[in-house]
This record gives structure tokens, sequence and C-alpha cells, in this order.
């Protein structure tokens, strides 16, 4: 690649602009990491090369077999969880597989438990389908299994939706013993129950042992998968799925939106290109984010105004502000061109004031600059700059 062309794909100068060069706007609320070029490039001129023999091929269907069917159930299985085509139906994202659940599952007034925080796109598809959000605060430790107990046998929800593989934003990752609990919970009651795997592959402890799937069985017609490749692979391949069963992947495929919803041809066969070289990617991307994890963690803990754990996964860190509100200090953050998501947009009932997610996905230099500038808007916030 021309060095030329490299530098202005770099994570320096991505699709959110100069990050921070020469007093440029950082934005942080989209917690993205970089494209893997090389690998990209490479797949993306194998899938032109195979573009006009495969739409000729392509036929209609969610059944349709093809490369990305089976990379995407063997990737499954291989993770335990035993995957073929028939339990797959593909999307164009994760947001875009939540959307056709909602408008399959849910009507007016549906009764949806979630966690408290949670991933803000799931909070704006269901209340978009009319669903009436119940939260389950989390722990700064974990899930409170008897409590979310309670919640699911008084409010006899008709969707759960939880996130157990490095929460977003919390970082958290449910247990071996909870998954097992929670599996006997769930089926003691008819709620689908919607895992959002999206930040799965975001592992980051040194034993990177994939997280176990104790919560549901495999067959369980109570539960649906979610799953993407933007956090492992590249957000703007827009390529996602649903696993379930069959019968409830059939369910989904006649609904009017499924044929809007799924990926294009072309992103499909870039996509499956791209699950070849997942390995290479994935241990590349999670070298290069606990390198930029490590460095905020030393960055913000000289930070008297804020507490944090150090993320085992996922892309952001979730502060805790000790001395005042997220929504202000956004505020002056923005002014210096430091665009942040306060807490209040994770929470199913707009709590969570004292709380800010703060992502690493940028390299170290731009880490510095945004933390630079969040600096600075606390000391204006406490009269102090």
């Amino acid at each position: 690649m021309p060095p030329q062309l490299r530098d202005r794909l770099s994570p320096w100068a991505s699709d959110r602009g100069e990050a921070g060069r020469n007093g440029a706007p950082l934005n942080l609320t989209v917690a993205e990491p970089a494209a893997p070029l090389d690998e990209l490039l490479q797949a993306v001129r194998e899938a032109t090369e195979t573009l006009p023999a495969a739409l000729l091929a392509d036929t209609p269907g969610y059944n349709r077999a093809s490369a990305l069917h089976t990379g995407i159930a063997d990737l499954c299985s291989a993770q335990g969880l035993a995957t073929d085509s028939g339990h797959l139906l593909l999307s164009s994202g994760a947001d875009a597989a939540l959307r056709l659940i909602s408008a399959a599952y849910l009507r007016p007034n549906s009764r949806v438990v979630l966690d408290s925080p949670t991933y803000p796109g799931a909070l704006a598809l269901f209340r978009g389908a009319g669903a009436r959000l119940v939260s389950q605060p989390l722990t700064p430790t974990g899930w409170d299994m008897p409590a979310l107990n309670d919640t699911l046998a008084t409010i006899r929800p008709y969707l759960t939706y939880l996130i157990a593989d490095f929460h977003n934003p919390t970082d958290l990752l449910m247990g071996e013993e909870d998954r097992t609990e929670l599996g006997r919970r769930l089926h003691a009651y008819d709620t689908l129950v919607v895992f959002d795997e999206t930040m799965r592959d975001l592992d980051l402890r040194d034993d990177a042992t994939p997280p176990a799937r104790g919560a549901a069985r495999a067959g369980d017609r109570h539960v649906v998968y979610v799953g993407s490749l933007s956090k492992s692979l590249w957000p703007v391949l827009r390529v996602g799925w649903i696993r379930a069963h069959p019968d409830t992947v059939r369910r989904l495929a006649e609904h009017p939106l499924a044929g809007t919803l799924e990926p294009s041809p072309f992103g499909r066969l870039v996509a499956s290109r791209m699950l070849k070289r997942r390995q290479a990617v994935a241990d590349r991307r999670r070298a290069q984010l606990s390198k930029q994890r490590d460095h905020l963690a030393a960055r913000l803990s000289v930070l008297p105004w804020c507490r944090f754990r150090v993320p085992q996964g996922g892309p952001s860190p979730w502060l805790e502000l000790l001395d005042t509100d997220s929504r202000r200090l956004a505020g002056l953050a923005a002014a210096r061109g430091l665009a942040l998501t306060p807490g209040f947009h994770f929470s199913p009932d707009g709590a969570l004031d004292r709380h800010l997610r703060l992502p690493f996905t940028l390299p170290p230099e731009a880490i510095d600059i945004a933390v630079d500038r969040l600096t600075e808007a606390h000391a204006a916030l406490k009269g102090t700059h």
C-alpha cells in the first residue's frame, strides 16, 4: 500500500477526522477499533474477483448456503455452541439483528428486562418498538441473580436482553457459576432471552479462553444469540447474525424486514474472506487494545476525581465521577473538542449521571490528548483552570 494512503487510513485519520492533531476534534462517542488494513484490502481484492459469479449464483432466502454461513457456523461451534446454517440468519450488523427481533417479537407496551447500564443502541431500538423497559441494576462486581430472578418473576417480560461477555459499558464478564444459575432461572419463565455477544471477541485477559455459554442449552427455542464482526474485524463491514433455534430463525426470516436488513452480497463476500484471517487480526487487535488500555489506565489512575476498574475486555472503562455529573463534564469537554457519551445514555431510566464511558480505541498519542482535554474540562468545572 502506498505510504500516503496508509497514512490517510491510519487510526489517526479515520472517519473521526485527525484524531485530535493540531486541535482537531476527538470523537470518543464511538468505540471502534482501527481497521486491519492489509487483511481488509486483500479480502476486498479477492471478493471483487468473485463478485460476478457470486451474483449469478445468489438466490434469495435466509437459508442460502454460503461461505459466510459456514464460517460463522464454524466459529459458533468452535466456541461451544453447535451450529449449522439452519441456526443462522445474517444481518447487516448487530443493530439490524436487534431491530428485526424487536419488530418480530415486541408490541407496544411489551415488557423488556435489561441491565442498567446497557448498550444505548438496544435502548433506542426497544423504545422505538414501544416496549416498556424494566431495568435490572448491575452491581460493581456483576449480576445480582436473586434480584434478577425476582424481577423476572414479577414482571414476566416478553423479552430479556443481556450482555454477558465484556458487558457494554461496564466490561463485566459473567462467571460460569452465574451463567449456570441464570440458565436455571430463565427456563422457569416464558421470556425470549437475547444474548448480545458483540463484545465477545474483545477479550483482553492474559488467558483469553472464550467465555463459557452455560446460560442456555443449544437447542433452546427461547434463547437467541446476536453476534457481529464489527468489533472483531471492522464495523464498516456491516455483518452480523442471529443464532437461534431453526424455528425461531424461520419466524424471523419470514418477517417483512428480514430482506432489507441483510448484509449486501459484496459485504458477505468480503466478510467470508476476513473470517479466514480472523485469528491473526484478533491476536494483533488484542495486543494493540491491551497496550492502549494500559496507557489510558495509567493516565486516569492519577486523577483523584474518578475511579474505575481496568477492563478485562471490551473497548472502554466505565468511569465513576466522584465530584460531578457526567452531563456537565461532557458539555465542557465538548467545548474543548472532545465528544463523550455521558452515563445517562446507558440507562433505561435516565440515571447514572455519575458515570462516563471513555474508549481506548485510538493510539496512545490520541488518548493523551483526550485525557488532557478531559482534565481541562474538569478543572474548568471546578473553577481552578
